[in-house]
């Protein structure tokens, strides 16, 4: 569930450095925050809220931490908050959640 619109998201962010209004535009066109609230899935939420606030520039993300929401949305990897809350601890940058 938004899997593949999260990661052609997360892509644009990373490939063509999309933030901002125009972050917030595409999430807000592709996702209905509504569904994201009522998910259960911790790696759709987690990685819908690091957009959301990295686009009103409440968060940073490290291309790092795309890379883990990346391989995690692809199955190449387990989503683990504990493991993603340790990446952006290391990096100074907070966590959303």
């Amino acid at each position: 569930m938004f899997y593949e619109e999260l990661k052609q998201i997360i892509k644009s962010v990373m490939e063509q450095d999309l933030r901002g209004k125009a972050l917030t535009a595409v999430l807000t066109a592709n996702i209905s925050p509504a569904e994201i609230y009522e998910s259960d899935d911790m790696l759709v939420t987690d990685a819908y809220f690091s957009l959301l606030h990295f686009a009103t520039g409440e968060e940073t993300v490290t291309d790092a931490e795309w890379k883990y929401f990346l391989e995690c949305l692809n199955g190449d990897r387990d989503y683990s908050l504990d493991e993603k809350l340790q990446m952006s601890n290391q990096s100074g940058t907070g966590g959303s959640v």
